[in-house]
């Protein structure tokens, strides 16, 4: 076997995550729209790289619906290999992003955005992070570190790269730092 490629390891749980998953959409002022396994778009690189990304996305109509719900992967992310008894530990930073509306208030916001489509995601990537045991080892409790922060003001004020460039719709996002993973070896089996 090869090098464990951490990038191919996040998309394999991205595409999972729909199987089974329902999420309410907003389809008018008050009312939702339930989808059975969404399509999610995955992206990574830069916070330029995956901003940029959206900016194509949206130029034309046919891929405008393929642009969210976003799952992004910050790069670069350092592997630490300092152990023989695994490949690596990594820490990683992720976005999870979904159309959002700039009237919308906060209330609104916790329901549409976040209760109905960005918890769910992100509950669905620690799960199938866990449920992965070919690829991470989560230890004897089955747990995995990260920081969560909702982020309300992308949606009324604007999400920002680091060079100052806005993205082109208002978003609401959860940001995910420091997931900390450890990547086990991949070993061949002799015959």
């Amino acid at each position: 076997m090869g090098r464990p490629d951490v990038i191919e390891l996040v998309r394999g749980i991205v595409a999972s995550i729909p199987d089974g998953l329902e999420l309410l959409f907003p389809d008018g002022d008050e009312a939702y729209k339930a989808v059975a396994c969404p399509q999610l778009n995955y992206v990574f690189g830069s916070a330029q790289y995956i901003k940029d990304t959206l900016d194509t996305l949206g130029r034309t109509t046919p891929t405008t619906e393929l642009k969210f719900p976003l799952v992004g992967l910050f790069t670069p992310f350092r592997e630490i290999h300092d152990s023989p008894d695994y490949y690596a530990r990594v820490n990683l930073s992720m976005v999870i992003a979904c159309q959002s509306r700039k009237e919308w208030d906060n209330e609104k916001r916790k329901v549409s955005s976040f209760g109905n489509i960005l918890r769910p995601i992100c509950e669905r990537l620690v799960d199938g992070i866990l449920a992965d045991t070919l690829h991470f080892d989560t230890g004897y409790e089955s747990f995995v570190g990260y920081e969560l922060s909702e982020n309300y003001d992308y949606g009324r004020y604007g999400a920002y790269t680091d060079t100052g460039e806005e993205v082109s719709e208002p978003i609401d996002a959860i940001n995910i730092r420091s997931l900390q993973l450890i990547i086990k070896n991949q070993n061949c089996r002799i015959k």
